[in-house]
């Protein structure tokens, strides 16, 4: 086989088994969700976090608020053990695991009362578990932070026209909400203009110059004579960090209808094209001449550190399953949910999507060569060019393309990262109380949550930042997905088809965070192997040693809260009464 097509063809048939086949019995044996059963957008409507929204717009919200760089990065790390393992991952992880997470998080939702993870897990677990799991997301949003501004700013370095598109796009995201929400504009006739106006803001920083910064290289390697580049030489990553946590600044602050929800909106448009786009140029690709240059297997320990057990189950996160997608479902779709039966095509539907994602971004890896693909972390751009441009205009029509995928590499970076930076001062103002409150103060709060990631963005490496992302992201799946067990037993429903894949990615994320203390940044903090800190900040010497140690901190805290959660979730699901695989009884629903 010398194309794509038929695997990614073979990955659709699947999901279209999951929603259509094992979705549909899942539902009927399981959650059987009720569409004569009042919902908390119902119950609770107040028009601000209450309120009824139609399935298909619902089903937009949740995939632009889930779907970020966790399906185009993850894969690009998991090739290194050749595109098949990757490839079963995507599929068999969404089938069995991915989808269920998100729909089961909304439904365990509504089924409390609208309420969020925090007063459930304290009503599961008690005082002490609720608040183990808000310290375990407060590490856990750090670093997704540190790692989203990190690629955000990565991507403005290397591709010279996407910050002036990046800026473009804001600019007509809040028109479009000004026009939405002042005006009272219709909503097709606004959606159209801002379309019309990304297209153009998209073609004008492709078409001149004067509208691109400096092209940038990164890593920089001075012995080779590799020069940074881009808009300030070696520190160009930090300017370019400092300038995405003002962006993010406001998005925390203002109010939702003002800056997040329309930028949101209309980003939703061109980044979930690119992943129609990127599939078409696969299945075409034996028509088109774009042939596989990748191997399907290399080795299960490539370069004797990086077992693909557990460290592959972890570095593609959100494209099989993503602990943030259980927050978002938790907190915020499940109090807009018009009906109960809405929650199917809601959160199954817009996590097998997220799945096409990285399905689109594993074939895009598929068909780089695999000299060109080593360390050159935006190869997606250049794969997605390679599919699409024999359909859309050939050699003329790349500049226009460089410019489309790039920007759409970081709007799916920086509108999800837009919601973890809100979403951390939410938690924040939980979590500090009494004397320390001071530090859940709506400024305050946002000013810690983008400093400390920043600091980590500009020193860490990005591909161990990455890993932490996925086993901490991946390990909230895991005790998401307990929660949602622990629901099912007290209610009397299967519990069996979530109590395993919990365990799995319990156990899973739990090593792979060991692992790479014990294997990658201890050893570093020890001087037994090279500081992992970045450069330019690994000139110095005592502090890349600081931040190695920091880092081994981070990790020992991700390790003990995550162990910690478990044995709580564990033994509330044993006082659950409800041995693993027991017989199926029927679920009345509620408590």
């Amino acid at each position: 086989m010398s194309s794509p097509a038929l695997f990614v063809l073979l990955a659709l048939v699947a999901y279209g088994i999951a929603y259509f086949a094992y979705g549909k019995w899942f539902d009927r044996n399981v959650w059987k969700p009720d569409p004569k059963r009042t919902t908390p957008a119902h119950m609770y409507t107040d028009g601000v976090e209450y309120f009824p929204v139609t399935k298909y717009v619902l089903w937009g919200y949740q995939f632009k608020s889930v779907a970020a760089l966790g399906p185009i990065l993850g894969p690009y790390i998991a090739i290194n053990y050749g595109w098949a393992p990757a490839l079963a991952w995507i599929i068999l992880g969404n089938f069995f695991i991915g989808w269920l997470q998100d729909y089961g998080s909304i439904m365990l939702s509504i089924r409390n009362q609208g309420r969020s993870f925090g007063p459930i897990t304290y009503e599961f677990t008690g005082h002490a578990g609720r608040n183990t799991l808000l310290g375990f997301i407060l590490f856990y949003l750090l670093i997704i932070s540190a790692t989203f501004i990190y690629f955000i700013a990565l991507f403005w370095h290397i591709f010279p026209s996407t910050f002036a598109a990046t800026v473009g796009i804001i600019l007509v995201g809040v028109l479009a909400g000004q026009l939405l929400y002042k005006v009272r504009a219709n909503v097709v006739m606004t959606t159209l203009l801002a379309l019309v106006l990304i297209a153009l803001v998209i073609w004008a920083a492709a078409a001149f110059p004067f509208l691109q910064t400096p092209q940038g290289a990164w890593p920089p390697n001075p012995a080779q004579g590799v020069s940074a580049g881009g808009i300030a030489g070696e520190w160009s990553l930090l300017v370019w960090g400092l300038i995405a946590c003002v962006i993010l600044y406001l998005a925390s602050v203002l109010p939702l209808p003002q800056f997040i929800q329309p930028i949101n909106y209309v980003s939703f448009f061109p980044t979930f094209l690119a992943v129609i786009l990127i599939l078409i140029g696969a299945l075409v690709s034996g028509f088109t001449g774009v042939r596989l240059e990748q191997p399907a297997w290399v080795a299960f320990n490539p370069g004797g550190n990086s077992p693909m057990w557990p460290l592959m189950f972890v570095a593609i996160a959100c494209g099989s399953i993503s602990g943030w997608h259980s927050l978002v479902s938790s907190s915020s779709t499940a109090k807009q949910l018009d009906v109960e039966t809405d929650a199917h095509p809601v959160g199954a539907g817009a996590m097998l999507s997220e799945g096409l994602l990285a399905l689109a971004s594993l074939a895009a890896y598929m068909i780089i060569p695999r000299e060109q693909l080593t360390g050159s972390v935006g190869a997606w751009v250049a794969g997605a060019i390679k599919f699409t441009a024999p359909f859309l205009g050939g050699e003329a029509a790349t500049g226009f393309l460089r410019a489309y995928f790039g920007v759409v590499l970081i709007l799916y970076a920086l509108t999800v990262q837009a919601l973890v930076t809100r979403f951390w001062r939410l938690v924040s103002t939980e979590v500090f109380q009494g004397p320390l409150s001071v530090l859940g103060q709506k400024h305050v709060a946002t000013f810690i949550g983008l400093l400390v990631p920043l600091a980590f963005a500009a020193t860490g490496s990005w591909n161990n930042l990455w890993l932490y992302f996925g086993g901490s992201n991946q390990l909230l799946a895991g005790l998401a997905l307990m929660l949602i067990t622990i629901h099912l037993a007290r209610t009397k429903a299967p519990t069996i088809y979530t109590l395993i894949p919990a365990t799995f990615m319990i156990v899973t994320t739990i090593s792979a965070i060991a692992w790479q203390v014990v294997k990658v940044y201890l050893p570093a903090f020890l001087g037994t192997t090279p500081t992992l800190v970045q450069f330019p900040f690994n000139q110095y010497p005592a502090f890349a040693r600081a931040m190695d140690g920091i880092f081994v901190l981070v990790g020992v805290a991700l390790f003990i809260l995550g162990l910690v959660m478990a044995f709580r979730t564990y033994s509330a699901y044993a006082a659950a009464g409800r041995p693993p695989g027991a017989a199926p009884r029927v679920s009345m629903g509620d408590d």
